[in-house]
Parts: structure tokens; sequence; C-alpha cells
């Protein structure tokens, strides 16, 4: 004989499948809760930036996607280094005649001194974004250089680096231009 099934024998299916359902929309308005007051954190974060540059113009937005596949997989250029000024020479002493000599003298290799200081306005991981802080700062009239990453380094970044001063009175002087320019110098020896 065929037994014939009643709503007393799944009773118990049933109920197990409304608890899934009804613990599954606990966690759905729970992820909307969250998600949604995430969501006004980010604009309210967003909002006092953009009501500052209210008489400001817009930047131009490229049209092209910030992701494709030949950029994931083409190799990065090295970022373009400009080499730091060399230091001011001292003014010569008049008090001293010189003697030419005839003989070439031989040609003195100067190492770096102990105490040059640079200051660091910025790290990023893109040299494009290094490339703009450098012009920025290089603009506010800041001698300005980057130092690129070395290829073994597990966390690469671009350090935009102001200097090198080795008169630590000048040194003083520039990092209090700095701040007042809205940069947070860190002091690199």
């Amino acid at each position: 004989m065929e037994e014939q099934t009643s709503w007393k024998g799944h009773s118990f299916t049933l109920l197990v499948f409304t608890g899934i359902v009804v613990l599954c929309s606990i966690f759905f308005i729970l992820g909307m809760l969250v998600g949604h007051a995430q969501g006004q954190k980010t604009a309210a974060a967003a909002a006092p930036e953009d009501t500052l540059t209210v008489d400001a113009k817009p930047e131009p937005k490229e049209d092209k996607p910030d992701f494709t596949f030949y950029e994931s997989v083409k190799k990065e250029q090295p970022a373009v280094l400009d080499p730091p000024p060399p230091p001011k020479p001292d003014p010569p002493v008049p008090s001293e005649p010189r003697v030419k000599s005839n003989a070439t003298e031989p040609a003195t290799v100067t190492s770096k001194p102990s105490n040059v200081v640079n200051y660091q306005i910025g790290a990023v991981r893109k040299s494009a974004d290094a490339e703009k802080l450098l012009s920025a700062a290089k603009k506010k009239g800041f001698r300005a250089f980057i130092l690129a990453p070395s290829a073994s380094e597990k966390n690469p970044f671009f350090r935009v680096q102001v200097g090198p001063f080795a008169d630590p009175v000048q040194a003083e002087d520039v990092k209090k231009k700095l701040e007042s320019a809205g940069y947070q110098p860190i002091l690199k020896k």
C-alpha cells in the first residue's frame, strides 16, 4: 500500500525551512542597515571637501577606465628621478693668494656629508601620483625629488622628498614653510 503524506509528516521540514528563511531575512536586513550607515559616512566625509571647492574649477575627468587588461599586465615604468642639486660651495676666502700650478691636481671624491637632511612630504604607490606631488612642491618653490623603490621591496613606495639641507637653520626654515604650505614633513637623514 501506498503511504499518504500529511501535513503532520512535513511539519518538521516546513519548520526548518521557515527558520532558515527567517534567519536569512535577518542577515539581509542587518547587511542593508550596515551598508546604508557606511554610505552615509562616506558621503559625509566627501561633503566637506566638495563645499570647500565651490569656486574652484572642476577637474577634467579622464575618459579612460581606471583598470584595463593592458595596464594590469604591463610593467611599471621606473620613476623619473631628479638628482638633488649639488650643495652650494662656500665663497672663496680672498685672504690667501692662489698659486697656479702646471701639474694637474687629482680629483677628490667627496662622500655624502653625514649631517645632510631631507624632509619627506609624501610616500605613494603610483609613480604618477609621486610626479603630481613633485610638481606641486616645485611650483611652491621647494627643491624636491623622488626616491624610487628598489625592486626587492615588498611594499614599494615612491617617496617625495625636499632637500638636501646641510645647514640646520635653513632646514628648520624650510620645515616651517612646508608646514605652512599644508605638508606634514618627516625628517630623513
